[in-house]
């Protein structure tokens, strides 16, 4: 990963303040980035920004691997008068400290049905923005999938599978939903570009996430169908998933697609080629969520317990090799956290891609471990308190086991660490390891308890939600921060 010794903060956008019941790519995204600019802290992580479902609304689980998610455009950067101020009165209800994502997005329909006949996508800058052929496709998936209302593998034949004569079929049945995408995709590419140009201004990296897997109600798997598992009527016999473990007895059903990595391989892996290539356009650095799925993968009866899953062996031993001279592996960063592989060590040594320590899950819980001392971690890692996914440092705290903590006390003796908040010796010493990143939680920032996280894994309803009600209650936590990064010589200079 091309960066120097630094630090990093994960804030995801839909957590920032606003206006209107989630945060977007407004004004207080920008102070955001002034106000972590002033710590020094170089990496600003945020979490997938693709299309979420109406259901669970997780980021990790979207329609399109490529378009962005029109509910965090910001309204009141939009040009040429295309709203009311009255239109924005319905907002004025909505919870400040969390996200309704259906209320918000209620809202936001009925406020986007009235772009549909405002739009000329016949306009040079919306022409140009169509000449991406990917970007093409997806959006008549999503027109598509809009309509209907169905997956798409129960679409009616004229829909099955896709054409430029099909994109311009659609265009004429449904001409107004066809303009409305577009505009959003468009507005979400410009002002997401100026965020994050604006940002590096402040010699901020963007660290982006991208899933391994896709939903299978997607454009990929639809544009994609011989690239996946699927059954004679493009159903999934098989279901992604995470095998049970000391964190989760019964496992995860994720209920993403599995990939025909054979399949892939005939292909010279060109769907990820362009995959990453496409989301490396977006951000400076990319993490690849679930990474130990190139190398072993847990593979789930459809509808069954992830009890009952077993072992699927990854691609890892041509892809790497086959991509290597057309994606750019100075920029990836790799999510190799769960089962602990041999061979996945090999592959990012061997291609310089830093992997991931979380401290949360690294203090041994018993005496007879096999954990490396923090003070010892390997430099070329990114070190972190906890990820979207973990307790929060005061949750963790209080739950731990009393190895756990009895551990924990010798590290922060061994650093010489002690300060007046048990949450800040945490972040502390997780900036005091080696590595060559460290990164925490904003809700670790503001000393946040168990209401704070942000998701708890193998669960469908009331993650993603949490966010901050005013920028305001980040100035303490923010000077702490750049304190410390000025003592660990992580402070970022702004050059």
């Amino acid at each position: 990963m091309d960066i120097k010794k630094s630090s990093g903060l994960i804030f995801h956008p839909t957590s920032l303040p606003s206006k209107y019941g989630i945060g977007d790519f407004g004004k207080d995204s920008y102070e955001f980035i002034d106000l972590l600019s002033s710590t020094g802290t170089k990496v600003w992580q945020v979490l997938p920004l693709g299309i979420t479902d109406n259901v669970e609304y997780s980021p990790y689980s979207s329609k399109s691997s490529i378009l962005g998610n029109p509910y965090i455009v910001s309204l009141e950067n939009l040009e040429n008068g295309l709203f009311k101020k009255e239109d924005f009165e319905l907002f004025r209800n909505l919870p400040k400290d969390y996200v309704d994502f259906a209320s918000v997005y209620k809202l936001k329909d009925d406020l986007f049905k009235k772009l549909e006949k405002k739009i000329n996508i016949k306009e040079n800058i919306y022409q140009d923005f169509l000449e991406d052929d990917e970007i093409r496709k997806h959006i008549t998936f999503i027109t598509i999938s809009e309509v209907t209302n169905k997956n798409w593998n129960l679409w009616k034949n004229d829909y099955r599978n896709y054409s430029e004569n099909l994109f311009e079929l659609i265009n004429d049945r449904f001409p107004n939903i066809v303009s409305k995408h577009i505009f959003l995709q468009y507005e979400f590419n410009k002002q997401w570009k100026s965020l994050k140009n604006y940002a590096n201004k402040k010699n901020i990296s963007v660290l982006g996430d991208i899933p391994i897997y896709v939903n299978h109600d997607s454009a990929d798997v639809w544009l994609n169908k011989d690239l996946f598992d699927l059954d004679e009527g493009y159903n999934m016999s098989f279901v992604s998933g995470a095998v049970p473990d000391e964190f989760t007895e019964e496992g995860q059903v994720w209920n993403t697609a599995l990939y025909d990595w054979d399949e892939h391989l005939n292909q010279n892996y060109q769907y990820w080629v362009n995959k990453l290539n496409k989301n490396l356009e977006k951000y400076d650095l990319l993490r690849i969520d679930h990474f130990v799925g190139f190398f072993k993968y847990w593979a789930i009866p459809n509808g069954e317990s992830a009890l009952n899953g077993h072992w699927r062996d990854g691609p890892w031993k041509t892809f790497f090799d086959s991509i290597r001279t057309k994606v750019d592996f100075s920029m990836l960063l790799a999510e190799d956290l769960g089962v602990v592989l041999k061979d996945t060590e090999t592959i990012l040594k061997n291609y310089n891609i830093p992997g991931m320590n979380v401290l949360q899950q690294r203090i041994p819980n018993n005496d007879q471990h096999e954990e490396t001392h923090p003070g010892e971690w390997n430099k070329n890692l990114a070190s972190y308190t906890g990820t979207h996914d973990s307790p929060t440092i005061k949750q963790w705290l209080k739950e731990a086991e009393k190895t756990q903590i009895k551990y924990y006390k010798n590290y922060l003796n061994d650093f010489n660490i002690s300060s007046d908040s048990e949450i800040w010796n945490f972040i502390e010493l997780t900036w005091k390891t080696p590595c060559i990143l460290t990164v925490t939680n904003v809700q670790d920032i503001l000393e946040l308890d168990v209401e704070a996280r942000f998701n708890l894994p193998g669960t469908k309803k009331g993650n993603w939600k949490w966010r901050v009600n005013s920028l305001d209650t980040l100035h303490e936590g923010f000077g702490r921060l750049k304190k410390l990064n000025e003592e660990t010589n992580r402070f970022n200079i702004l050059t």
